[in-house]
């Protein structure tokens, strides 16, 4: 039959509540404790993560904002690209059409300016070839008789025109020198008439030289200083001539 020792009993309950409070002070409690801190570590690194994981979404809805507004910023720059490289494609059809237009003109101007050229030089021409035949053929026929019509056409043109405009600053007392060119030499009637008629009309002391000059055909020319009087047949041939190239 067992028997029961009742110290025995009792030291080993002391023994039992003893270990047991030595267990929950420095077992139970710690680990209890570390429970609640990784416990506490656990929550705080699920909220981390939560944040993580909004602040993650916001970013990427940033992201795709910002992706969006990207694309819609490279259409519109590409918009623009077009617009202007259309701009610029217009402006140099302009500048290229306008050039076209100053080339065409100037073109026009010359090939103008050439004709005028043209027609000038040929007036020129013909004049100067019936000139030259005229003289030829005048030359040709010339007589005496027809030598002295033009020398009393060359003194009646003389008498009917106001020389003494051809003295003008000159003093009376001053000697006027004046030059007669004739085709021929002429006579002394001639030279004595024509004294008279420059006495008569200038009232003033003059010096008359003659100079022969056969190209005038007939006739001849008065030569003051400045001024002359031409009644020479080469003379009308000559403003024949300009009249003819003015009027073609």
């Amino acid at each position: 039959m067992l028997e029961l020792n009742v110290s025995t009993i009792l030291l080993q309950m002391a023994n039992f509540i003893i270990m047991a409070f030595i267990l929950y002070r420095f077992l139970f409690k710690p680990l209890q404790n570390v429970l609640k801190e990784r416990e506490s570590g656990i929550l705080s690194a699920m909220d981390e993560a939560q944040q993580a994981r909004k602040e993650a979404e916001e970013t990427r809805q940033i992201y795709e904002e910002k992706s969006n507004n990207i694309d819609a910023e490279i259409a519109a720059r590409k918009n623009e690209a077009r617009i202007v490289i259309e701009r610029t494609r217009q402006q140099m059809l302009r500048d290229v059409q306008s050039q076209i237009e100053q080339v065409e003109a100037q073109t026009e101007e010359t090939l103008t300016k050439l004709q005028e050229e043209a027609i000038r030089q040929h007036k020129e021409r013909i004049g100067e070839l019936a000139s030259q035949f005229s003289k030829g053929i005048l030359s040709d026929v010339m007589s005496k008789q027809i030598q002295e019509e033009f020398e009393a056409e060359f003194l009646n043109r003389i008498t009917n025109l106001d020389i003494s405009s051809y003295l003008e600053g000159s003093s009376l007392d001053e000697t006027n020198f004046i030059k007669v060119i004739m085709a021929i030499r002429p006579g002394s009637d001639f030279e004595q008439e024509l004294r008279q008629i420059l006495d008569k009309k200038l009232s003033r002391k003059i010096n008359l030289s003659y100079e022969l000059d056969p190209s005038l055909i007939a006739g001849g020319i008065l030569r003051f200083e400045n001024k002359l009087i031409d009644g020479s047949l080469a003379g009308q041939i000559n403003l024949l001539k300009q009249k003819y190239q003015e009027a073609v």
